[in-house]
């Protein structure tokens, strides 16, 4: 394992705590229960695709899933669902997130754009995971700049319609 991985697995152990101090310090926010609503869809995710991705980190809790991939999907779906409630504000000026307000969806899937690609662009450029092309099929061609494939971002985009509103929903209960 070479030391770029290491350190990389060093930070996806401290990347949530450091996330949530920093958000309890200079947020004035608890965002530990947006972080266990994260982590329970992060473990789903890559329990229900394990076979589609091979990692190459050490620490892992079901065949080769890492745990720092879990607490990289917290610091995500800790992210979208804030910052999206924040455009979402912003444009349409309100004062907050208006309920069932189904042009949500949208910003979660935008802001999802700017959050996940470039985490994924990351982790896929340094070798934490490796696609298992043969078996995904993926044929739609690169995203310039980010250099994936384009059936990632529809597959974030989909995950996006269901992750940042179960965060939503469930990230209040997780903080009692």
């Amino acid at each position: 394992m070479d030391k770029t991985l290491i350190l990389l697995e060093i930070i996806g152990f401290i990347q949530a705590p450091i996330l949530w101090f920093l958000f309890k310090k200079y947020g004035k926010r608890n965002v530990l229960g947006e972080m266990i609503a994260a982590a329970i869809v992060g473990i789903f995710w890559e329990i229900a695709t394990e076979p589609l991705w091979d990692y190459n980190f050490k620490i892992t809790f079901y065949r080769d899933v890492p745990v720092g991939v879990i607490t990289g999907w917290m610091i995500m779906l800790t992210l979208v669902p804030i910052v999206s409630e924040k455009l979402y504000c912003l444009i349409l000026r309100k004062e907050k997130l208006k309920e069932k307000d189904k042009r949500i969806f949208f910003f979660d899937i935008i802001t999802a754009i700017f959050i996940c690609l470039p985490m994924e662009a990351i982790g896929a450029h340094f070798k934490v995971w490796t696609y298992n092309t043969d078996i995904l099929g993926w044929d739609w061609g690169i995203i310039p700049f980010f250099n994936l494939p384009w059936e990632l971002m529809m597959g974030y985009s989909l995950l996006m319609l269901i992750a940042p509103t179960f965060v939503r929903y469930w990230q209040e209960e997780f903080e009692k």
